[in-house]
């Protein structure tokens, strides 16, 4: 009898365990990602009407601030940045140069004639050198620019989402799902046959690590993120980050000269941004916001935090 009740609380005791355990291991994976990023961090310092947030050091990657932080949710066209990522990359490896040429697709011309997704003209049959559409992307965040890029590294669509894929987990950024190259949203069929939209997620901490990996290995990116405007060919883009010199929101307070937005109607408003003041160089990320002027607003009340 004695030797059933020492069972029974030897039981009872890996039981206890085992939810001690469960529970350390849920903190950990709510607070930490394997970049040992927290979730959350000074978040009551900022009220920030936003879905996620973090701002980070862009010197040493420590985080400043952060709030839910690790939650995956739709970047949109803030795919964008490991897009080009991976153009540079290719570039480097002198597997592709500046002046390597593609021609779109007939799906990727009409891409462009939808009004409903940003894009810059492209004709069938034409050639396209890698540094035009590099600008497009970046500048005027255009969809079909950033699929011909994926063309001229991988040879197609699929195999660059493979490549994105690959560095995210050489990244170990667990939190990322990428479905299109360019952060435009895909319809799919669930398993109860029903049409949903499916879209390319990240965590506010991952997109954080993706922009502090690509301006810490291409600088370079800056000179073009930081152009208010340019040309595409005849047509003139207006970057779509309103905080650069000579847009809407510019604000000399803080020097911004990058990165990329990101709109879709399941991601909200987001927006990537970096500024370097006095030699101290922020990456800032917003995920979420309520509309594309509420996400620069946000980003303010971040860098004045970060920088005071």
């Amino acid at each position: 009898m004695r030797h059933a009740k020492k069972k029974t609380k030897k039981k009872y005791l890996w039981l206890i365990i085992f939810v001690i355990a469960a529970i350390c291991f849920f903190v950990w994976k709510n607070n930490f990602s394997s970049n040992r990023m927290p979730s959350n961090y000074h978040a009551d310092q900022v009220d920030l009407n936003v879905k996620a947030a973090v701002a980070i050091n862009a010197k040493d990657g420590t985080t400043i601030y952060a709030k839910n932080a690790n939650q995956s949710l739709p970047i949109a066209s803030m795919t964008k940045l490991l897009t080009v990522y991976l153009t540079l990359q290719a570039i480097k490896e002198k597997k592709i140069s500046w002046d390597t040429t593609v021609t779109p697709t007939q799906e990727i011309v009409d891409l462009g004639s939808n009004p409903d997704y940003a894009s810059v003209p492209l004709r069938l049959g034409q050639k396209y050198t890698v540094r035009e559409l590099y600008d497009a992307a970046l500048i005027k965040s255009a969809n079909n620019a950033a699929r011909l890029l994926a063309i001229a590294v991988s040879g197609s669509e699929t195999n660059f989402l493979n490549k994105m894929r690959q560095q995210a987990h050489k990244w170990k950024l667990n939190n990322a799902k990428f479905v299109t190259v360019d952060g435009l949203p895909e319809k799919r069929k669930n398993f109860l046959g029903m049409m949903t939209t499916v879209e390319n997620k990240m965590s506010a901490n991952d997109m954080a690590i993706v922009a502090r990996k690509l301006i810490t290995d291409y600088p370079e990116i800056l000179n073009t993120t930081k152009l208010s405007r340019a040309y595409f060919q005849n047509t003139l883009m207006t970057n779509s980050n309103k905080m650069l010199n000579g847009l809407s929101y510019y604000d000399s307070t803080f020097p911004v000269d990058g990165l990329k937005t990101g709109t879709t109607d399941g991601a909200g408003s987001c927006f990537t941004c970096t500024a370097d003041k006095n030699g101290k160089r922020i990456i800032t990320v917003i995920l979420g916001a309520e509309n594309d002027n509420e996400r620069f607003v946000e980003t303010k009340k971040l860098l004045s935090y970060c920088f005071n």
